[in-house]
């Protein structure tokens, strides 16, 4: 029985009565005795540590006189942080990290610790070694537990006997070398029941070039109910509680303060001392996606996409310069709330959320040249009536475009503009565009997927170069809503694929 190791759950600490475990020992002044079982009494002769192996020792533990056993103490374990884990042909002693300490097996009507299957860090196989499908799956480079048991039954290697599968392995050198993130599913149904329910944010940026603006950063909103989009451009992430809390409480007004929550990244825009308190006051539930986990915002990760790529490609198209990147986007959103339908509904976020069908007559194609009426006290009867200039998109808050002054070099809304769609603007400012801007990223770290969720990015304004166009007297801030047909044939939403999040 010297060799032996017992585990005890009435053993106050772990002893032994043989000086040859210990690796150090300290011998013991005091009067301390150990009461056997039979009520006999050994005296305290030393405490000191017992090395197991090269990653773990036994500490405290006692030698005690005349006592024939070698006995392990459960709550010596627990309070040394260890695990003691108890299951029909795999019971173990663990460490915090899930590694092996040692394996626990019968021993008559009790049970002995086997120290010989001790193994090192990332070492582990829950199957216990005598397993022949956990010693195959070793020899066979870690094959999976599946994949190695029908290969078995196939009868193609010579040598390779038949294996049956074993419940609950896990094998952790595997879990180490093999795991990657869990795939989330496709939800198939509407999660909420109206629009303004609740709200996915996330902000892209910063911009490789300042917008005209004076703008780095795209906040973007989307409503889950409707899917019906909102950007508005920040000079910094510190502006984005103002846009969210303007737009909440102007969404609780136009519906009658119906409104539960909004969800976001873990960003410090989000997560911060102005939110927590506005949303308490507000009654809102704020959600946060799981850290570095963006399938869980995956609405507005997805919508980010879908207008980067817009906007790149009307860029591209009359090869307008990098700087009116803002105005793409935004007409960008603007297209895309009035022609993709929401998944499972069948209908526009324009109808969803007004209540009539969209629209989009009035459309005209990004970068196309334009005329805008020339208006004033003081024109010669004998100069030209109009301006020629650059279409950006639509007007904010009004019925009216937005355009690009070639004279004046500012931005300007109007409805009085002629519009020719079938050349591009051959002014030399919009010839200045380079071939080596074409299909080139709008963002810093724009992603097909992108997969930070919540760092804090360096301040781009070290970055501006003296190229820059002064800034216009009309600031960009979301998307205009226009008054309303739409075809039949309009496409659903590429990025209408939607995954669950936590708590949705």
């Amino acid at each position: 029985m010297e060799d032996i190791w017992i585990m005890d759950s009435g053993c106050s600490r772990h002893m032994t009565g043989h000086h040859r475990w210990f690796s150090s020992l300290t011998p013991t002044s005091s009067k301390d005795y150990i009461t056997f079982g039979d009520n006999g009494q050994g005296k305290v002769l030393g405490v000191g540590s017992i090395r197991i192996s090269s990653h773990f020792s036994l500490r405290n533990v006692a030698l005690v006189d005349k006592l024939g056993f070698n006995l392990i103490s459960f709550s010596q374990l627990l309070e040394e942080g260890l695990e003691v884990r108890f299951k029909k042909g795999c019971s173990c002693v663990v460490d915090s990290r899930g590694v092996l300490i040692c394996q626990i097996l019968p021993f008559g009507w009790v049970f002995r610790i086997d120290f010989s299957s001790t193994f090192g860090p990332s070492r582990y196989l829950m199957a216990g070694t005598s397993s022949e499908l956990s010693k195959w799956h070793r020899r066979l480079g870690h094959l999976s537990f599946d994949l190695l048991v029908k290969l078995s039954s196939l009868g193609l290697i010579r040598g390779l006997p038949k294996l049956k599968m074993e419940k609950d392995l896990v094998c952790y050198p595997c879990r180490h070398g093999k795991m990657v993130a869990d795939s989330h599913a496709p939800v198939t149904q509407v999660m909420t029941e109206y629009p303004g329910e609740l709200l996915h944010m996330e902000t892209v940026g910063p911009a490789r070039v300042r917008s005209v603006d004076g703008k780095w950063y795209v906040l973007v909103i989307v409503d889950d109910y409707s899917r019906f989009l909102w950007v508005f451009f920040l000079e910094s992430k510190d502006e984005v509680f103002q846009y969210v809390h303007d737009l909440i409480l102007r969404l609780k007004n136009e519906r009658n303060g119906r409104m539960r929550g909004i969800h976001s990244d873990n960003g410090s825009e989000f997560k911060n001392s102005q939110f927590d308190p506005f949303c308490s006051d507000q009654g809102l539930e704020h959600q946060f996606s799981a850290p570095y986990t963006p399938p869980q915002n995956g609405f507005v990760e997805r919508k980010n996409r879908t207008l980067v790529k817009m906007a790149r490609t009307m860029l591209d198209e009359h090869r307008t310069p990098r700087r009116f990147w803002a105005e793409a986007i935004n007409t960008a959103c603007y297209i895309a709330n009035h022609i993709f339908l929401r998944a499972y509904i069948g209908k526009t976020s324009y109808e969803l959320q007004f209540g009539r069908q969209p629209k989009v007559s009035h459309l005209r194609a990004f970068g196309c040249k334009c005329f805008v009426l020339k208006k004033g006290k003081h024109l010669d009867k004998f100069e030209s009536c109009c301006h020629d200039g650059v279409f950006l998109g639509y007007a904010l808050h009004s019925h009216g475009f937005r355009v690009w002054n070639l004279d004046t070099e500012q931005l300007v809304e109007t409805c009085e503009v002629f519009f020719d769609e079938s050349i591009p603007c051959t002014t030399p400012i919009f010839e200045s565009t380079g071939d080596d801007e074409l299909g080139e990223p709008i963002f810093e770290d724009e992603q097909e997927a992108p997969a930070d969720d919540g760092g804090k990015e360096a301040d781009p304004a070290a970055s501006e170069t003296s190229t820059e166009v002064e800034e216009g007297p009309l600031t960009t801030t979301s998307t205009t809503l226009l008054p309303p047909p739409l075809s039949p044939e309009l496409p659903v939403a590429d990025d209408e694929v939607t995954f669950e999040r936590h708590g949705s």
